[in-house]
């Protein structure tokens, strides 16, 4: 999976909730509850986007060693 393929099923994700907090959530909780899920989503996919990026250029490469016979 590409960083741009996961980065549209986060926003997807952000969209059910919206969808589900539209829905079935009382008028005076709508604000928090948007705010709410709306920042864990971001963080989520932060985190992932951090991780993602570096995996593509590791800091620390292994030292290969020479045999000894």
């Amino acid at each position: 999976m590409g960083f741009w393929f996961t980065t549209l099923a986060f926003a997807a994700l952000e969209g059910v909730f919206y969808a589900y907090v539209q829905g079935s959530a009382p008028a005076a909780r709508r604000s928090f509850l948007h705010v709410m899920y709306g920042t864990s989503v971001f963080c989520c996919w932060f985190m992932w986007a951090v991780i993602y990026m570096a995996q593509m250029t590791p800091l620390v490469r292994p030292v290969l060693q020479a045999k000894e016979s």
